[in-house]
């Protein structure tokens, strides 16, 4: 093993002295983080006009979850840029005659913004009504349930969801179209035929090349997720980033045997890159990371969650946008690595098939 891991150590500092990799990896992740982070700002810049006349528990509760989906203004002449949302006395008891929640619209507000406007007045009347209204004796667990499910309910937006699906796309580009590319380098430079005469024989070869392609997605990793934690603000926990580590590895085997495979069913280089280049594309425009699969038509939705990118991305997405718990998502991890074994292994046979036959 250790003449396989001398070249990959070769071919690893040859991917640090070739330029095209810190374009690759360097400036190409950070043009992506900027364009896909600012784009995923969602609604929580819209800005509101917000007085309370009666300021109690109640009221001062009632702002701080407006704050969720709004940022509040005091900015009083401006009323007629701005909502109005007034609130003038105790809107839990019923009374018919009048409200005491206000909402006052500008005139020049959309209907797509003033419907959302109402909705999440809405909600919050009704997440105090079931607070203060229902007699729950444990209103802290009735709370974490209650955050719980409405996260579940959000669009996955923001860094924490930008930054996976970044890695995610780097590892495809980097390793599916670039990795079919290298192998039909290997087979070229003769290096197919000399490791097979070794002791390992053929199994050396995939081997190497499984490291190989295994090695530059994790590189990729690693240089992406300090891109992210110094300059977009990303953090996660230790024990989560291990899980993150984790599945990242099982999609990067899984995309290695993707790009093995290209290179055993089609001979000609130039339409092997071709077509890698073309499933990198569709698996990132389907599987969700290019933009959060939950925006797409309910069709596309459930394309995208049978492909192993938005499969994947459902369960990153899970352990650090949703927070679920790890046991929750777990089998969804095994059926990512069955899918990983499965592609090694048709990769593996077809691989051995397309060595016999030259």
């Amino acid at each position: 093993m250790r003449g396989y891991f001398f070249l990959l150590f070769k071919e690893v500092k040859l991917m640090f002295k070739n330029k095209s990799f810190y374009l690759w990896v360097l400036f190409m992740p950070i043009l992506f983080l900027i364009i896909f982070s600012r784009i995923g700002g969602g609604d929580s810049k819209v800005k509101v006009i917000f007085i309370d006349k009666v300021k109690n528990e109640i009221t001062k509760e009632f702002k701080e979850r407006l704050k969720r989906d709004f940022k509040i203004i005091i900015a009083m002449k401006q009323l007629k840029e701005y909502t109005l949302i007034e609130l003038s006395g105790d809107f839990l008891l019923k009374n018919k005659e009048n409200t005491k929640v206000k909402v006052i619209f500008p005139e020049n507000i959309s209907k797509e913004r003033e419907v959302y406007t109402k909705i999440a007045v809405y909600r919050i009347m009704a997440e105090l009504v079931a607070k203060y209204k229902l007699g729950i004796k444990d209103v802290k667990e009735f709370v974490r349930i209650k955050k719980q499910c409405e996260k579940l309910l959000e669009i996955p937006w923001g860094i924490r969801h930008t930054l996976p699906a970044i890695i995610l796309m780097f590892i495809l580009f980097n390793v599916l179209s670039k990795g079919v590319e290298k192998f039909f380098q290997f087979k070229e430079q003769g290096l197919i035929e000399r490791f097979s005469v070794l002791p390992q024989g053929t199994n050396g070869v995939l081997i190497f090349f499984l490291l190989y392609q295994v090695t530059l997605a994790m590189v990729a990793v690693s240089v992406i997720f300090i891109l992210g934690v110094l300059f977009f603000k990303f953090s996660i926990g230790l024990k989560y980033l291990i899980y993150l580590y984790f599945i990242f590895l099982f999609f990067s085997i899984f995309v290695a045997s993707l790009s093995l495979l290209i290179f055993s069913l089609i001979k000609k280089k130039e339409a092997a890159i071709g077509f890698g280049v073309l499933i990198a594309n569709i698996l990132c425009a389907l599987g969700g990371l290019w933009w959060p699969i939950e925006i797409v038509p309910p069709f596309f939705k459930k394309l995208g969650l049978a492909l192993p990118t938005g499969f994947t991305m459902k369960i990153i997405d899970g352990l650090i946008y949703y927070k679920m718990p790890v046991k929750e998502l777990m089998p969804m991890v095994f059926v990512l690595i069955a899918i990983s074994v499965l592609f090694f292994l048709a990769a593996t046979f077809f691989f051995f098939k397309f060595q016999e036959k030259d």
